[in-house]
């Protein structure tokens, strides 16, 4: 509950506020879990279970 009253408290006084969201960092994440789901896919085809799964999430 104490995060909660921290965002609150920095919100009003205007320290917290919601921005649009980015284009190019949406563009960065696709990239990036794009790769992370290629690499995982290779991992699993050589038998490495456990580090595809880490790289899946």
């Amino acid at each position: 509950m104490k995060k909660l009253d921290f965002l609150r408290k920095l919100k009003q006084e205007g320290k917290l506020k919601l921005v649009e969201p980015s284009e190019e960092v949406k563009q960065a994440y696709l990239q990036k879990s794009s790769s992370f789901i290629d690499s995982a896919k290779l991992l699993l085809k050589n038998k490495k279970l456990e580090e595809a799964i880490s790289l899946a999430y």
